[in-house]
């Protein structure tokens, strides 16, 4: 008897045949070892913003030297899904993303998102998600246009100042706000902005007296902005010093009492927005891989010189050191996490 055609075959059983046949593909995939895994194919960096910043200036370069230290040496290429501070892309890669290891989170500051923002947004676990380690640290600073007629700390106490912002769930608007209490600080803070190109161009036309900006936003993108003294730099909001400004404190040296414990829950999100990831159920080979990849590219000197050339900075944390910044966060107590959230969305 000849065998039934899929033309005739039962509805039933054309689904069985097709999910068994679908079982068996992702079986023999996630079989494979990472060198053949990832050897002609190509692989993608997600980031959660639109082209252009500081994101895309690290992906860009990551995208150039990674490759040479992942088995099997895939194209890799850059894949922007802005949405909700970059929530959109950490809810992709955890949840409906591939989870075979063709895509890399170049992440936002998820853990802060998961605790500050509405949960109904937030469908990923920061912990479940494998981290590769972090590069640097998102490094924010107080930019003050020059026109604005002040530029020093006492200038942020004393002058009504306006500054711009993204939304208010963005860092630059947590910071400006958080910044505005430990200090005493007297300027206001308008959100709204679209981008930092939008931004910038605010402050050049005097719509604003500046922002917190990224600094790699400005070191590369604006390199006439810092020789010229276009724009003053009285504060910066990372756990240390940074070493292009070792003159500016930052803001978790001059904050006291009960803002502390505030500035430093922000601060600890700062390397997290610097560090790719890779969704909860990526084989432990394939993470172990790009683990050993990422650390390897940290090393690497031509990426190190490319780095150096582009002004980018370099801090490299391990996968474990990551790990750890994000459990201080996550695991934070409720009476913390509450102090926080009305630090950063007071009565405007």
């Amino acid at each position: 008897m000849p065998r039934a055609s899929a033309r005739f075959m039962p509805p039933m059983r054309i689904i069985a045949a097709v999910l068994t046949s679908c079982s068996a593909f992702a079986g023999a995939t996630s079989a494979q070892e990472p060198g053949q895994f990832y050897a002609n194919r190509t692989i993608s960096i997600l980031m959660g913003t639109s082209p252009g910043g500081s994101y895309g200036i690290y992906g860009r370069v990551s995208a150039n030297h990674l490759s040479r230290q992942i088995p099997g040496k895939p194209t890799i290429i850059i894949e922007h899904m802005p949405g909700a501070g970059g929530a959109a892309a950490g809810n992709y890669i955890y949840g409906p993303g591939p989870q075979d290891g063709a895509k890399i989170l170049l992440a936002h500051a998820l853990p802060l998102m998961e605790k500050l923002e509405d949960p109904k947004a937030i469908r990923y676990e920061s912990k479940r998600l494998q981290w590769l380690g972090a590069y640097d640290e998102i490094a924010q600073v107080m930019a003050i246009w020059k026109d604005a007629g002040a530029g020093t700390l006492e200038d942020l106490k004393t002058r009504e100042l306006v500054f711009g912002s993204m939304a208010t769930s963005h860092l630059s608007d947590q910071w400006a706000m958080v910044a505005k209490q430990a200090l005493g600080a007297k300027f206001k803070v308008i959100s709204g902005y679209t981008t930092g190109g939008a931004l910038n161009l605010a402050m050049e036309r005097g719509e604003i007296a500046g922002w917190s900006v990224a600094w790699e936003s400005i070191a590369v993108g604006k390199e006439d902005w810092i020789a010229a003294g276009k724009v003053a730099i009285p504060l910066v909001f990372t756990l240390e010093r940074m070493k292009q400004l070792p003159n500016v404190p930052t803001l978790l040296e001059l904050a006291q009492g009960p803002e502390r414990d505030v500035v430093e829950f922000l601060a600890n999100g700062t390397p997290i927005a610097r560090a790719m990831a890779l969704g909860p159920n990526v084989p432990a080979d394939r993470v172990a891989a790009m683990r050993k990849a990422f650390a390897a590219m940290m090393t690497d000197p031509e990426f190190l010189d490319e780095t150096a050339k582009r002004r980018l900075g370099i801090r490299f944390r391990t996968a474990e050191e990551t790990l750890a910044l994000v459990s201080k966060i996550v695991d934070a107590s409720p009476s913390l996490v509450d102090r926080v959230k009305q630090a950063v969305s007071p009565t405007r």
